[in-house]
């Protein structure tokens, strides 16, 4: 059994990998958006807090810009990186993962 999976991954890994990024993207590519919303996605760096949310998404809260990085997260935008402290205090940092975000 294990070398029916390890001959399966080798052989069939890549061709899966790309079904699921595809599927991430095409999934992501059919979610309708404001231009104001994919300006300041844009204006985002690729490695990004909830701070930075605030300021390129112009909000007033932490409890919006953590709504709107949810969002960006299940929408397959961002992703999640491992968390870090800074000042004594853990922040979350996010990631752009590469996928276009169109209107």
């Amino acid at each position: 059994m294990n070398i029916q999976y390890a001959c399966q991954r080798h052989y069939f890994g890549a061709m899966a990998e790309a079904y699921f990024d595809n599927k991430y993207r095409d999934a992501s590519v059919n979610v309708r958006r404001n231009q104001k919303t994919i300006d300041a996605f844009n204006r985002l760096p690729d490695e990004f807090t909830t701070e930075d949310v605030m300021r390129c998404f112009d909000l007033g809260s932490y409890s919006s810009a953590r709504m709107r990085i949810s969002r960006l997260v299940k929408d397959h935008v961002a992703e999640k990186l491992p968390e870090y402290v800074e000042n004594g205090t853990t922040k979350g940092l996010f990631k752009k993962t590469g996928v276009v975000m169109l209107s």
